[in-house]
């Protein structure tokens, strides 16, 4: 008779339970939100809730249409603790697990972020604790609601988040707690601007690391196209990196307010950049700062102890002139040792760049770029040295940028810049021999032999002399053009120094 009666209780309570669950699905949602589902288990034994079949829609508030939708061929909850909840009025469930949930979202660009911000008397005043969340084959999507123009896709996403617990004592950003972490997934991309794109094969990321691969940044539109359709200069580039490895991301708060994100070790393997700038677009006149500036001023911390360039492959090419292709310069088996990129530490430690690479495809070039970022006028320091370099190699920029034809050797090049954001100077050093400025006429082909030998008069065809066989100057108050790129600022104080050192006095 008891266990009859048992039996009989349990199936009442059983019944009672899974009717206050169908009674909340269906009353207790929001009103914006509607759910349909095929199939409610329950068992109260094991403490397990299944939903099979499960679609769930979002509508906005200011907009009648649906932002929101989520099919999900099964939801479990296992492991409800019910002492836990009656005693401690605390949520405690040993796992929660979404099997092929889909996901679209669509993103209204006239909605401000203020809007999607939930204030503190709405939040959740009972803690909870997850053991376990999986997440099993999911897919995200996020259109544009104007224009349902995709921003944002990625597939075959799995997710194990351990340890979750959520406490609504918390005051910063981050409102839960949680442990270990596993989250991989394939085929993502993501609208970056109006201009580019980004793309990831593969990822997987852990606590111990994020490792992407085959990863590309580029511009969605052709060379052409890009020139026709934006209002002053911009970079047209595509960057293709074979893998990204960051060691032991840690992104948390500071202050409660203030976020961070901090790694020993960021490696890009395989790197191959090509950028393209067409100077005949209007000048983009605002000021660019150099990176020291731009580490100090980013609004969060930023603590990155190494971060490693692997062979990587950099051109970059200029359209100066319509009727002439663009000229290009090269950096062939590029490879970098920059130490704490960051805006955390204090003086007199620096950011340093150790940079060894193939200037134009066959001279090797070593440098070594300092900077504090703590010191507000920007104080810098470039120094590189440069081995055998034919001057022919760099006709593919000269030419058709300059109408420039170079040629002879310079057999060693040393040269240091040290400057603020406001100006340079420069210790210039080279040897060099048989060299010669040929001046093309407007055709790029033919030798304008008049201005070519009026230049000539100027420039000196050896650095030899009875002292030395290098010749040496020193350039001062080289003015940068704030408008212009830090690497202009480095060009164009090298520039001002080889002028001054190949020079007859």
């Amino acid at each position: 008779m008891i266990i009859i009666v048992l039996g009989i209780g349990f199936a009442i309570a059983h019944y009672v339970v899974k009717s206050k669950i169908e009674n909340a699905l269906t009353s207790k949602l929001p009103e914006t939100v509607k759910l349909t589902y095929g199939d409610l288990g329950v068992s109260l034994l094991q403490g397990k809730i299944t939903l099979s079949k499960v679609k769930m829609t979002n509508f906005g508030k200011t907009i009648p249409e649906p932002n929101l939708e989520m099919t999900l061929e099964q939801l479990i909850i296992d492991g409800f603790g019910y002492w836990s909840f009656l005693v401690n009025k605390a949520i405690f469930i040993e796992a929660v697990i979404l099997n092929s949930p889909k996901v679209t979202y669509h993103h209204n660009p006239n909605i401000s972020k203020e809007a999607y911000k939930v204030s503190n008397k709405q939040s959740f005043n009972t803690s909870i604790e997850v053991k376990q969340l999986l997440l099993n084959q999911g897919f995200i999507k996020i259109l544009n609601s104007e224009t349902d123009s995709l921003k944002l896709q990625m597939e075959e996403v799995d997710i194990s988040l351990n340890e979750i617990v959520y406490n609504n004592t918390k005051k910063n950003r981050i409102p839960f707690d949680h442990g270990t972490y596993q989250v991989r997934f394939q085929k993502f991309f993501g609208q970056l601007s109006d201009y580019e794109n980004l793309r990831i094969s593969e990822a997987a990321l852990t606590q111990e690391s994020i490792a992407l691969r085959d990863l590309t940044l580029r511009t969605k539109y052709s060379k052409e196209t890009l020139s026709k359709i934006i209002p002053y200069e911009r970079d047209h580039f595509n960057l293709q990196v074979d893998s990204l490895v960051v060691k032991q991301p840690n992104l948390g708060v500071v202050k409660d307010t203030i976020w961070k994100f901090e790694s020993p070790k960021v490696a890009f393997h395989n790197p191959v950049f090509k950028v393209y700038r067409d100077k005949l677009v209007t000048d983009d006149e605002r000021i660019k700062p150099l990176y020291s500036k731009m580490l100090r001023e980013l609004k969060f911390q930023l603590d990155l102890e190494r971060v490693l360039i692997h062979e990587a492959d950099i051109s970059y090419s200029e359209k100066v002139k319509a009727d002439k292709k663009a000229g290009t310069v090269t950096f062939k088996a590029f490879n970098a040792d920059i130490q704490k990129v960051s805006n955390t530490y204090k003086s007199p430690t620096k950011t340093v760049l150790n940079i060894e690479t193939r200037f134009m495809n066959h001279a090797p070039l070593k440098a070594v770029w300092s900077f504090d970022v703590n010191n507000q006028e920007d104080l810098f320091e470039f120094q590189a040295e440069i081995d055998l370099l034919q001057a022919r190699y760099l006709n593919s920029f000269t030419e058709p940028n300059l109408n420039v034809r170079l040629e002879g050797e310079l057999d060693k090049t040393y040269f240091t810049i040290s400057g603020t954001d406001d100006a340079s100077s420069i210790d210039f050093k080279v040897k060099y021999q048989d060299f010669d400025v040929v001046a093309l006429r407007d055709n790029g082909q033919e030798k304008n032999k008049f201005l070519s030998d009026v230049i000539n008069i100027f420039v000196s065809k050896n650095s030899r002399s009875k002292q030395s066989s290098f010749k040496e100057a020193t350039k001062d108050n080289i003015e940068r053009h704030k408008t212009q790129s830090v690497f202009n600022f480095i060009w164009i104080s090298a520039r001002a120094g080889l002028l001054k050192t190949m020079t007859i006095d």
